[in-house]
């Protein structure tokens, strides 16, 4: 008899990885607040890739003929005090709010996990700075500060991008730096260092990818927070300045008929509303999906 290899008689194994994303996209489909969350923000992204074809009118031009007209064929939703379309503006106001909640995400998160992961992992005079001044902004009420922020540099899109950011990164490097500090601990975080990995590579390959999963849940509650301080502004007329169409100023235009054509605002409202509600789903579905305590608690309400 011929001998058999052992490596012949074991079955070829799936590989991890695509076993994994497997997994991971079950997860994903088996959850309803991650699909009915990425499908609204998914045909909100469309809405403004294609604002130009869907808009049934420009959302700047001006027709005093037509102020406050009701809604119809050619303007849906009626016009406002210039005799502009508010279907037009809505659809072109969602590309702000858009811009606003990712520059806001990718700013906040890349300096905020950077800044917690720091102040987590360093036992240096380092840590005590970045606490000390992440505590003082952490004092400060979110709104307020980005308010004074963009009322120093000037009202602009630019300018609110900064000031929410700014705002909202001390938020994600305390819960950063939270987590971190249950990592460091942990074994082979010290057999790293017990074989001589330098401190950078440790943060860079270890520490900041296990500690990511929650820090990525409190960005999507940041992209919430981003768009409902960008409104705010707006309303108050500190943000995106006029004619530039946005969510916050269509509302502050309806404000001075609001008892007669409250169309206007209330669509504004549910438009920042409905967006909201989406990025909470997505966050409770990111947290329910990453976090393996969640996972586990799920798995023993279906047995």
């Amino acid at each position: 008899m011929s001998a058999i290899s052992p490596l012949a008689e074991q079955p070829l194994a799936e590989p991890v990885p695509t076993g994994r994303r497997k997994a991971a996209f079950r997860r994903f489909l088996s959850h309803p607040s991650l699909v009915i969350g990425c499908g609204v923000l998914l045909l909100l992204a469309l809405v403004a890739i294609f604002a130009p074809w869907l808009a049934p009118n420009s959302p700047t031009r001006t027709s005093l003929l037509n102020t406050y007209a009701p809604p119809s064929a050619r303007f849906p939703l009626g016009t406002d005090q210039f005799g502009r379309c508010v279907l037009s503006r809505l659809i072109y106001g969602s590309r702000v709010s858009l811009e606003v909640a990712m520059a806001v995400v990718a700013i906040s998160l890349s300096c905020g996990t950077l800044i917690g992961a720091i102040a987590g992992y360093s036992s240096s005079w380092i840590q005590r700075v970045i606490v000390m001044l992440n505590d003082i902004l952490l004092a400060f009420p979110g709104f307020l500060l980005a308010l004074a922020i963009v009322a120093a540099r000037g009202s602009s899109l630019e300018s609110v991008i900064l000031a929410v950011s700014v705002a909202y990164i001390p938020r994600v490097a305390s819960v950063m730096r939270s987590v971190v500090l249950t990592i460091k601990p942990r074994p082979f975080i010290e057999a790293s260092e017990a074989i001589g990995m330098g401190h950078t590579r440790i943060l860079l390959r270890h520490v900041i990818p296990n500690a990511l999963p929650p820090v990525i849940v409190v960005s999507t509650v940041s992209a919430a927070s981003a768009i409902l301080a960008e409104a705010g502004l707006s309303f108050l007329g500190l943000g995106v300045q006029p004619p530039t169409p946005t969510w916050g100023n269509i509302i502050a235009d309806g404000q001075a008929a609001i008892t007669t054509t409250p169309l206007i605002s209330i669509s504004a409202g549910l438009c920042i509303a409905v967006t909201v509600v989406a990025l909470n789903l997505l966050g409770d579905g990111l947290r329910d999906t990453l976090d393996p305590k969640m996972r586990r608690q799920a798995g023993m309400k279906m047995l």
